[in-house]
C-alpha cells in the first residue's frame, strides 16, 4: 500500500510525495537498549539499539558490523539484568561519524515482542 509522504519544498512548503512506500512489515520502537553482537568469530561488538521491531533492530556501534553478517545479538535489560538472546543478519550498515556505525538487523524469527521491551526499559529508566 502506497503511503502519502509529506516533505518540506526548498521553499519550505509542504508537498505530497507519492512515490514513498512503506516497506516495513512491523511498526519500530525507538529505544535505547545496550546490546551485545557476537560475529562468527565470537568477537563482541558492543553498542545500543536505536530502534526495535518484532523483525529487527536499528543497531548504533563504535566498531563497523559488516553487510550480510550473521550474528548473535545479546539484549541487555536494565531491569532485573537478563539478556534476550536473538540471532540475526546485517541488511545495512553504514558510518555516522567518527568511530560511529548504524547498521540495521534482520532477525531470523520475527518474534521480538517489542512493546513490553519498550515498557520495561522505560520502567526501569525511572526507577534510577
Amino acid at each position: 500500500m502506497a503511503l502519502l509522504a509529506k516533505r518540506l519544498s526548498k521553499k519550505g512548503s509542504l508537498m505530497a510525495d507519492s512515490t514513498f512506500i512503506e516497506k516495513r512489515a512491523f511498526p519500530r520502537f525507538a529505544i535505547s537498549i545496550p546490546v551485545t553482537c557476537r560475529t562468527h568469530t565470537e568477537k563482541a561488538i558492543e553498542g545500543r539499539t536505536h530502534d526495535i521491531s518484532a523483525g529487527g533492530l536499528g543497531i548504533i556501534t563504535e566498531e563497523e558490523l559488516s553487510r550480510g553478517a550473521s550474528l548473535g545479538i545479546y539484549l541487555r535489560m536494565a531491569d532485573n539484568g537478563g539478556e534476550i538472546y536473538r540471532k540475526g543478519k546485517v541488511v545495512w550498515s553504514c558510518s555516522v561519524d567518527a568511530h560511529k556505525y548504524r547498521a540495521g538487523v534482520q532477525l531470523e524469527e520475527a518474534n521480538l515482542k517489542p512493546i513490553p521491551l519498550v515498557l520495561r526499559t522505560i520502567k526501569a529508566q525511572r526507577q534510577y
